[in-house]
């Protein structure tokens, strides 16, 4: 799916662990359910650091492009290292796309890391700057228009605003456990998204299935990635329900 599509099913995502895990695990009160939204949409744009050309990927320049080629180098060489003899390697027969880092096992292991290392507030606060602007570009697809369209595609500006909001977050009391939940689950949501399109993704991995341990699963009924009227219809759905769970949120 398209980054807007994943940056809204992350928004879902995050909205509802804010509802019901946030009580256990932080006490930011309203600086969580900010956090959710905002980061949950951002991390759901992480796996496709995978991508040369992905929101990700550009997002920050050099240091995103780093990431990049870090993420593909894995990427290739646990795929070369684990695979059968009947996986393909994706669509550039690399293992890189669609691979590594779209498997919820990875998933759950950067929300870990994310939980224990940010219990450092510098690391907590960079883990949420570097989300939280990924968030606000993925929304900003979504739902600005005009200048505000164009302010969240500056890099400078989204650049400042997430520093605002990250120190906002770290001083209204968001925790590192929850963070590293809010993270895990957008990656999570990303990968489900992509299960919807024809591509598929190694929902299994590492298990083997059917001879591959890269096998791509896919729902039964896909759609090719792009802004056809199915993608549009996952991509507002989720946006919808973000309104009426920050609500109950709110509300509780």
């Amino acid at each position: 799916m398209m980054g807007s599509s994943h940056a809204a099913s992350g928004a879902l995502a995050g909205a509802g662990a804010a509802a019901l895990l946030a009580p256990a695990v932080s006490d930011g009160g309203l600086f969580d359910l900010a956090a959710g939204v905002l980061v949950g949409a951002g991390a759901a744009l992480l796996p496709d650091l995978d991508h040369p050309q992905s929101t990700a990927t550009r997002s920050q320049g050099p240091l995103t492009r780093l990431a990049h080629a870090g993420v593909a180098r894995a990427s290739r060489a646990v795929f070369l290292r684990t695979r059968t003899g009947a996986d393909l390697g994706g669509h550039d027969r690399d293992g890189v796309h669609r691979h590594l880092s779209h498997t919820p096992l990875v998933a759950l292991a950067v929300g870990a890391a994310v939980a224990v290392s940010g219990l450092w507030w510098p690391l907590l606060a960079a883990v949420l700057w570097f989300t939280v602007s990924l968030g606000l570009r993925g929304l900003g697809q979504c739902l600005g228009r005009g200048e505000t369209r164009r302010t969240l595609r500056s890099w400078p500006a989204v650049s400042a605003l997430a520093a605002g909001t990250a120190a906002l977050l770290v001083w209204g009391g968001v925790s590192a456990p929850f963070t590293g939940v809010l993270v895990a689950a957008g990656m999570v949501v990303h990968v489900l998204g992509d299960a919807l399109t024809r591509a598929g993704v190694p929902l299994l991995w590492p298990v083997v299935h059917r001879g591959r341990r890269w096998w791509m699963v896919r729902a039964p009924l896909t759609f090719a990635t792009g802004d056809g009227w199915q993608e549009r219809a996952v991509r507002w759905a989720c946006l919808a329900g973000t309104v009426p769970v920050a609500l109950l949120t709110l509300a509780a």
